[in-house]
């Protein structure tokens, strides 16, 4: 009975600790992205449904990034730990900072029609999907 428990207690512990790396390694891919910087071309004929498609899906998919990492790190976290840059916390914290700087691009991009950019934006967030 009580190898049973040890079992599971050791199971659990791993399942957390891999969510937990997986959870890292997105963050750590998202502080590493480039905001995308892509130009306007001077196309007054943007085909605004593409472009409100392409934005809409790149804002939910940028708003489930920021709730998941929201989420996971959870409610406790304190002052010092934003401010430690070795620290989990602060890791998110500089995450969520790039997610909030790209989807300011992402919303700049919807309102020039700029609609490369924000094709560029969601390449980008692409690989994420999977991980987040």
């Amino acid at each position: 009975m009580k190898i049973s428990k040890v079992v599971t207690l050791t199971g659990i512990l791993m399942l957390t600790a891999c969510s937990s790396s997986s959870s890292l390694t997105t963050v750590n891919e998202i502080r590493d992205m480039p905001v995308p910087v892509v130009h306007a071309q001077n196309n007054p004929t943007a085909d605004t449904t593409a472009v409100n498609n392409c934005y809409k899906e790149n804002a939910t998919r940028l708003s489930e990034l920021q709730y998941t990492l929201k989420t996971n790190m959870g409610d406790d976290v304190k002052t010092s730990e934003v401010f430690d840059t070795k620290s989990d916390a602060h890791r998110v914290f500089t995450a969520l900072s790039k997610l909030e700087q790209i989807s300011a691009m992402n919303e700049t991009y919807r309102k020039e029609g700029n609609i490369a950019g924000l094709k560029a934006i969601n390449e980008m967030l692409k690989p994420l999907k999977a991980t987040a």
